[in-house]
């Protein structure tokens, strides 16, 4: 089970990548890229769909990613649209289910009930952060090991000394990835930070009455947005969808390690007057930790480089959890160094001391997998 969870982490790292590998409709050319327009882009998605439907707009992640629209249908199912960042020019839709959502509730709670889920997921990572810990007994002389090289003569000797050379040089990763999963244990039950109040907009009255802006009132919006925020770099606009709702601009500023919600400028929706605006560097020490916890967790901290720096590192932490497996299945199986036997025997050792621990794990991958390929295929 744990080699599964950080497996899926590892690959939810790369899962928006994932996504614009398979759809056709989010790639442009970095060049034919001036910057982001967000009123052509609204002006667009409102000729594809209504505007009253509209639910966000997503700048490009990159500059190589089309711009993002989200919308509800008839049945109150969330779709998406993509749009050239700078014409507007429609260039194709996408399932709300995609591999982004996929990996990310797979590895953030397995497919099961939300609070079930998480609390299964977070509890590995109290059990890697107590490994992290006893392994720096354990190991005396630990710090040794980064440039030794393995001893390749024998199995025994192989395994544990690739295990502890891929393990130090990951200690760093491990110690991010236990901590966080450890926090997101505590958040859901009962340590999560308050999020900064939102006024609402005095002027909405309903939904149905659309409370959409027009091209014009949003250029105003995200004019006034620069101009009493200069320091942000707006990522998304998030239109209203109930009655009393605001208008939102987010983005990212001088606050790091925070997910671009920590900053916004909200606005009336229909006549474009200014309601709030929140800086992220204003935030508890409560929030600043909430908020680091999903750029720290998953690696969205350094953009590109940060990613497969994880990515990588995930691979290596997927392959210790095999290496220690296989590690426990020598000892159990009482493998001498000089013994040739069939690895198979070693991995069946290893499953069988697993015993009623190993079946649940078994059952409960399979059922996550098969549970999301149903759902999202």
């Amino acid at each position: 089970m744990l080699c599964f969870i950080v497996l899926s982490g590892t690959l939810a790292v790369l899962s928006n990548e994932m996504d614009w590998l398979s759809n056709p409709a989010m790639r442009v050319t970095p060049s034919s890229v001036e910057g982001m327009n967000w009123q052509a882009v609204y002006a667009r998605a409102q000729q594809e769909v209504p505007a009253s439907t509209l639910r966000s707009i997503q700048a490009p992640l990159h500059p190589w990613y089309s711009a993002e629209v989200i919308y509800l249908d008839g049945d109150e199912q969330r779709h998406r649209l993509f749009f050239h960042p700078t014409t507007g020019e429609y260039l194709g839709d996408g399932r709300w289910q995609n591999w982004q959502r996929f990996f990310r509730m797979l590895h953030r709670h397995l497919m099961l009930p939300l609070t079930l889920g998480i609390t299964v997921v977070s509890l590995f990572a109290v059990v890697m952060l107590a490994m992290l810990v006893s392994s720096l007994y354990i190991y005396k002389g630990w710090w040794k090991h980064f440039f030794r090289a393995p001893r390749w003569q024998h199995r025994q000797t192989r395994w544990v000394d690739l295990h502890r050379l891929v393990g130090v040089w990951s200690l760093w990763f491990l110690l991010i990835i236990s901590v966080t999963g450890c926090w997101y244990l505590a958040e859901r039950w009962g340590a999560g930070a308050p999020s900064p109040e939102r006024l609402t907009a005095s002027g909405a009255k309903s939904i149905a009455n659309s409370l959409m802006p027009d091209t014009e009132h949003l250029a105003l919006m995200l004019a006034q947005a620069h101009e009493k925020f200069p320091a942000l770099s707006i990522t998304r606009i998030n239109f209203p969808q109930k009655s009393a709702d605001a208008l939102e601009i987010q983005g990212q500023a001088d606050a790091i390690l925070v997910r671009p919600r920590a900053n916004f400028v909200s606005f009336e929706p229909v006549n474009g007057q200014l309601i709030q605006q929140h800086d992220g560097v204003s935030l508890t020490l409560h929030n600043r930790i909430s908020e680091a916890a999903d750029p720290l967790h998953f690696g969205q901290w350094g953009g590109m480089f940060s990613k497969f720096l994880y990515f990588i590192f995930g691979i290596f932490l997927t392959g210790l959890t095999v290496t220690g497996t296989y590690m426990y299945g020598m000892r159990v199986a009482r493998i001498s160094r000089h013994e040739t036997k069939p690895r198979r025997r070693i991995w069946r050792r290893a499953g069988s001391q697993m015993k009623a621990l190993g079946w649940v794990s078994a059952i409960g991958v399979m059922a996550s997998v098969g549970y999301g390929a149903f759902t999202f295929l």
